[in-house]
């Protein structure tokens, strides 16, 4: 009987010390229809190409208001969403006011309605011509904002979209500021896009954007008709066909065969009353001067009998033996007439940018590409058609987009994020290294002249293609940042920036590893310090203000056991990590420094093994008391007892006692079969 008793208390100890093994805080999903969620389903759409039809809400189909229906059938009253949304008490403004950051709002004018999705742009149905666009608001003519019926809004904490993390504060997402969160401080960009991505744990949303899940493919709803319904956006009017080429004039023909008549009867007439010879040489003389007069008059209206040549023209494809499309095209693409590489296909975009270049250079405004313009586009005194871009300059209107020249960077290596079509200060750095290494002035503005030798076939490709070089700024640099401070050689947040704190990190990492010295890590270099053969820092095992990884992240489990942390096991060493450090270096005699030294370490493992040993033992003997009180029928009382004196979750305690109750059960059964088979051998 003793050995049985002793099996159970085992038993249950282990399975309550297994569970408390295990807890921890597991993140939920966003459930229903979130602002979020919303915003990437629009990001699917204009990425998908979904087409525009009236009246249709389905996936890859959709007309403005549809776009937002198809996602769980939110907005309410489709012919009417502001309505449905004012009608609910839910919060609107007026754009002219502002427009809150917040993500998934709705926008409104008379007839039409979009999508903000955050940073100034929107997205929305426009027509069957324009399809489903991603540009400026303040590029249409929005009147109201207001929050979409059926869509959930956050009022506080993380969300992530597109991978990008955002903190909402008060019900809007924080931009162009910084906020200690937990410890740690987090930078947020004009964007709202914060520097550091917190634990997955801390997100309150995340991407998800299924359309509605019942709704077939080939879904249509017929809108009402007697009520109010958009207007499909007019499409641009067609451009005017070229007028037909004149047909080659036969004047002259007619008339130079008119002095040869004349010249015949003529000669009849003469030679009755003159002889043959004089008849036949007056009639070829006057026959002569005849035709020198007809000719010259004629000659001004024989210019149109000499056919033009015609290089190219609307129709007009390349095959295998000829390129002279793509030759037309890549020129005008160099000129900034075309905003994209060639094709081959002479089509409505060449035909638009030949009759663009023929206006601007004083030739015949035709839309073909004659032996003139042929001419005029190779000559390099023409005229060229690029606007300034610089800081601010977004893609609405402009003759040649921002995308456009982030593209063509990108091909040449100085640009290495995402095309936005927003001028922004990664455009400004890589368009400044481009005119260093091109010999122009280096002043971060796209002038004519640098975009001239930016879209030429000469430009220079970035010599230190790949490479991470002091005053560059981007992706690649907050990657090599965030290494840096995973070896050990870089403390502090991530900036994004090559900037003077990072130079002496990277001076520190090429001395460690013998490299020599300079303002820039190679595309080499690069791929070794993401490797596992990268060296760490001298001073690695020592962790202090700055650093990340799974260490730190031990660090805080073993002081939050000692009472000394309280906030987030993040694996970041932030200001409250060191405050912790310094008080327990206090409380044990040893230097103050809120760095974790070796002498440190040890100790706070010993003092954090004691605890836990502590713990352990007297989780145990209440354990061991719960099994006999539960024999003896009162096992209810003390695990109770148990769960008002524990710190933890009720959810986990709840599970505790639930399986508690299941083993003390077991143990009983476990005990009458026992006496039973007594009984039997007696």
């Amino acid at each position: 009987m003793k050995i049985v008793k002793k099996s159970m208390v085992i038993v249950l100890s282990a399975a309550i010390a297994l569970l408390t093994m295990i807890t921890g805080a597991t993140p939920a999903l966003a459930e229903g229809s979130s602002n979020i969620g919303l915003t990437a389903h629009c990001f699917t759409a204009y990425r998908e190409n979904w087409s525009y039809v009236w009246g249709a809400a389905s996936y890859g189909a959709v007309d403005c208001s549809g776009l937002i229906w198809s996602y769980n059938g939110v907005g309410g009253i489709r012919v009417d969403m502001l309505a449905a949304s004012q009608n609910q008490g839910l919060a609107w403004g007026y754009v002219s006011n502002g427009v809150p950051n917040i993500h998934g709002l709705g926008l409104h004018h008379p007839g039409h309605i979009g999508v903000y999705v955050g940073s100034g742009m929107v997205i929305d149905a426009q027509s069957p011509y324009y399809g489903i666009a991603y540009h400026n608001i303040s590029s249409g003519s929005w009147v109201e904002w207001f929050k979409i019926a059926g869509v959930s809004y956050p009022y506080q904490g993380w969300v992530l979209l597109n991978g990008e993390s955002f903190y909402y504060e008060n019900g809007e997402y924080l931009a162009n500021t910084s906020r200690e969160l937990d410890g740690v401080t987090y930078t947020f960009d004009g964007a709202g896009v914060s520097d550091i991505a917190p634990p997955d744990s801390a997100y309150q949303e995340t991407d998800y954007s299924a359309p509605i899940a019942e709704r077939p493919d080939n879904y249509y709803e017929e809108p009402s008709e007697e009520t109010y319904v958009e207007e499909p956006s007019p499409e641009p009017e067609p451009e005017p066909e070229p007028e037909p080429e004149p047909e080659p004039s036969i004047e002259v023909q007619e008339s130079s065969e008119e002095p040869k008549e004349e010249s015949k009867e003529e000669s009849k007439e003469e030679s009755k009353e003159e002889s043959k010879e004089e008849s036949k040489e007056e009639s070829k003389e006057e026959s002569k001067e005849e035709s020198k007069e007809e000719s010259k008059k004629e000659e001004p209206e024989k210019e149109p009998e000499a056919m033009i040549d015609i290089i190219a023209e609307y129709g007009y494809e390349d095959d295998e033996e000829s390129k002279t499309v793509s030759s037309v095209q890549t020129r005008l693409y160099e000129l900034g007439y075309l905003s994209k590489k060639a094709n081959g296909y002479y089509g409505d975009e060449t035909v638009n940018a030949v009759m663009l270049f023929q206006s601007r250079n004083d030739l015949e405004v035709t839309g073909t590409v004659d032996d003139k313009t042929n001419k005029t586009l190779k000559s390099n005194k023409v005229e060229s058609n690029f606007s300034i871009l610089q800081s601010g300059s977004f893609d609405e209107g402009l003759s040649i987009p921002v995308a456009t020249l982030q593209t063509r960077l990108s091909e040449l290596a100085y640009y290495y994020d995402d095309v936005t079509g927003f001028y922004g200060e990664l455009t400004a750095s890589a368009v400044k290294q481009f005119q260093k290494d091109n010999e122009l002035k280096a002043t971060g503005v796209a002038d004519s002249d640098t975009q001239l030798r930016i879209f030429s076939s000469s430009a220079k490709k970035n010599p230190n293609a790949g490479s991470a070089v002091y005053g560059n700024s981007g992706a690649m640099i907050t990657r090599m940042q965030k290494r840096l401070i995973e070896l050990r050689y870089l403390s502090g947040i991530v900036t994004d920036k090559f900037d003077d704190a990072t130079l002496e990190a990277v001076h520190a990492y090429q001395k460690a590893a013998g490299l020599k010295e300079s303002d820039m890590l190679t595309a080499e270099q690069l791929k070794v310090l993401y490797s596992e053969e990268a060296v760490k820092s001298p001073e690695y095992d020592v962790m202090k203000y700055g650093y990340a990884g799974d260490d730190v992240a031990q660090l805080q489990s073993r002081l939050a056991s000692l009472k000394y942390y309280d906030g987030k096991t993040s694996g970041v060493y932030s200001n409250s990590v060191v405050a912790a450090v310094e008080k327990f270096q206090s409380d044990n005699d040893i230097d103050v420094t809120g760095s974790v030294d070796e002498e440190t370490l040890v100790l706070l493992k010993t003092e954090a093994q004691r605890q836990n040993t502590h713990v352990g033992e007297e989780l145990i003997i209440k354990t061991a008391a719960i099994s006999d009180d539960a024999l003896a029928g009162i096992a209810d009382s003390k695990a109770m007892d148990l769960s008002l004196n524990s710190e933890n979750h009720s959810d986990f305690l709840r599970s505790v006692i639930a399986l508690s109750a299941v083993l003390v059960g077991a143990s009983a059964l476990m005990l009458v079969f026992i006496k039973g088979l007594k009984r039997k051998e007696t």
